[in-house]
């Protein structure tokens, strides 16, 4: 299928992890790939084979596989302003919703890339641990969506937390749960999000959930969204970011208690070999 070059496939799957929202699981830094991903190279070698360009072979893989481009900042930028109750253009399409609310809402847009990153690494983990689907994907970019209803002046504030401040933070892993429910009709990726801040050990929010109670992908979104904190992303904490090896011995050491203690150590092997593209590290 790759006739004379054999790092075809691969170029083709960077390419669409450059230009799609997809991407290919990595084992000692060697790329695996599933079936679906399997179909995806058929499909291409095919069109090629047919003298389509790359572009009109990406435009089709949106419309046939549910795939979809990342929103430039150009096009998140054509509206300025959103509808609350928002429009029905964005009831199946996440990536539009989210991008028109971070240019409208100043925290979702402090927040973007850090939303960007914990949909790429949380992707990968799911594909690792066989429970990937779009629900994981679209609950991992939206996971924070529900700051929209919190004050900046209580996410961003350096001093500890007022009980009600608390309870007023805690309230966004039930308003991202709703908003994506009601007006995304997604109640599986919904539940992700409502779980991402449960813990191991019954201490988290909002339901306090024990072990596996919590979705798996709720699981893995809420190591995902730690690490970024702890490495990239720390301006809501006003504190200085770690290292891998720093946020990886922390992981290790809420192993059991607030993580679940096996898919921390399928992230840590992960992370030792991957690499979070270059466009996704910038910060507004």
């Amino acid at each position: 299928m790759v006739g004379k070059h054999p790092n075809t496939v691969e170029e083709w799957f960077s390419k669409m992890e450059e230009k799609l929202i997809h991407y290919v699981q990595r084992i000692n830094n060697e790329k695996v790939y599933d079936q679906n991903d399997l179909k995806l190279a058929l499909f291409i070698n095919d069109k090629r084979e047919e003298k389509w360009s790359f572009d009109e072979i990406f435009k089709k893989l949106v419309k046939i596989n549910d795939l979809r481009p990342f929103p430039s900042e150009e096009a998140s930028k054509e509206s300025t302003t959103i509808d609350i109750n928002f429009n029905s253009r964005f009831e199946r399409d996440p990536e539009s919703l989210f991008f028109e609310i971070a240019q409208d809402n100043e925290v979702i847009q402090m927040f973007k890339y850090h939303s960007l990153r914990v949909m790429y690494i949380a992707s990968m983990l799911a594909k690792r641990a066989e429970c990937y689907d779009e629900d994981l994907r679209v609950a991992a970019l939206l996971h924070d969506i529900g700051k929209m209803g919190v004050s900046k002046n209580i996410l961003l504030k350096p001093e500890k937390l007022s009980d009600l401040e608390y309870i007023i933070i805690q309230s966004h892993s039930h308003i991202g749960n709703v908003i994506v429910r009601k007006r995304l009709g997604l109640t599986q990726a919904a539940r992700y999000i409502r779980d991402h801040h449960e813990w191991w050990d019954g201490g988290g929010y909002p339901r306090r959930l024990v072990g596996d109670e919590i979705s798996v992908q709720g699981r893995i979104i809420s190591i995902c969204d730690a690490f970024d904190t702890m490495t990239i992303d720390r301006r809501n904490y006003k504190k200085t970011t770690l290292t891998y090896d720093e946020a990886f011995s922390e992981l290790r050491r809420c192993s059991w208690t607030q993580f679940d203690g096996n898919l921390v150590n399928m992230f840590i092997a992960m992370m030792s070999e991957a690499k979070i593209p270059e466009f996704m590290l910038n910060e507004v």
